[in-house]
């Protein structure tokens, strides 16, 4: 039997936020941290305008996938690449102040188009160049849909290397009305994302379903300010916009681990983000509890939970 034609989205468009703005409890956060060097971030995105005055001065190295053949210039690939880097590393006292601009950053410019964006080779390939330049979370923006809830095993025996290598992997758990699984969110030990509206109720395009049980996480997935190409900045949707934001955050409480002189432990992180995830109501998931994944982001509480020592953060925005 076919799925009910979900409800429409809202049209009317909420207030946009800054990223800090986005998440309750990061203001507060950043006057714990507001990352460090020796934290680094991989992402696998499309490439970054590098130029734009928010990354002035930010510890960021673009990559070229160097396996591939030259590409052509990729407009939309550098829409969605330079949003992900604004968010996580634009400068504080710039137009677009970012969750950790204190960390390092590297991203691997990966090709969307739709032939080389599918090639489990290169997405194996880019985890790889992120893993052995010592990323201690990686986010993985790019979908890979599967009708068997499963991975190409290239792909699969990365993200696995990753993890045992007590890596974060962070991916996007797509936009198909739950229609379809997206890897590497699937994959066991990924922490997979969804995305809730401002008004808190959860976005019908958020994928869930059974290969997200029990490593999924929700956060605000619309009216989030990012960078755009050549230097303006526009509000965007999606779960690409909550995965940015649980990256940024993760890297911040990574960095918070160090700030304490303790070992960097972003698998710890990972753990405590989902142990403290808040269930949603029945009316934000229209019925439906999967559709929230583990629940929504709770910083204050992950941040109890890490560091109980810690004056506590406060939920409200």
């Amino acid at each position: 039997a076919s799925a009910p034609t979900p409800a429409p989205e809202p049209a009317e468009k909420p207030s946009a936020r800054y990223p800090a703005q986005a998440v309750p409890g990061i203001t507060e956060l950043h006057r714990h941290t507001l990352g460090h060097p020796d934290i680094l971030i991989g992402v696998v995105d499309g490439p970054p305008d590098t130029s734009h005055p928010c990354l002035t001065g930010a510890r960021l190295e673009a990559r070229e996938p160097w396996w591939l053949p030259a590409a052509l210039p990729d407009p939309h690939g550098a829409v969605h690449g330079t949003f992900t880097a604004s968010v996580l590393a634009g400068q504080h006292g710039t137009v677009l102040p970012g969750l950790a601009p204190r960390c390092r950053l590297i991203t691997v410019g990966h090709p969307t188009d739709e032939h080389t964006l599918i090639d489990p080779h290169s997405a194996a390939r880019a985890i790889e160049e992120l893993l052995q330049a010592g990323a201690h979370v990686i986010q993985y923006t790019l979908a890979h849909h599967t009708a068997s809830d499963d991975a190409d095993p290239m792909l699969k025996r990365a993200i696995a290397s990753a993890i045992e290598a007590g890596v974060l992997v962070c991916a996007p758990a797509g936009n198909d009305y739950g229609n379809n699984s997206i890897a590497p969110a699937i994959l066991p030990g990924v922490l997979a994302v969804g995305a809730h509206r401002a008004d808190g109720a959860m976005f019908y395009f958020s994928n869930h379903g059974p290969a997200y049980t029990g490593h999924g996480i929700t956060t605000l997935g619309e009216a989030v300010y990012g960078a755009t190409p050549g230097g303006g900045i526009k509000a965007q949707k999606g779960t690409c916009v909550s995965v940015a934001l649980i990256t940024g955050t993760a890297a911040l409480l990574v960095s918070l681990q160090h700030h304490h002189s303790r070992r960097p432990d972003p698998l710890t992180v990972r753990d405590a983000l989902l142990a403290t995830a808040r269930p949603c109501t029945t009316e934000q998931a229209h019925g439906e509890p999967a559709r929230c994944l583990n629940g929504y982001l709770d910083l204050p509480a992950a941040t109890a939970h890490l560091f109980p020592g810690l004056p506590p953060l406060t939920r409200s925005p």
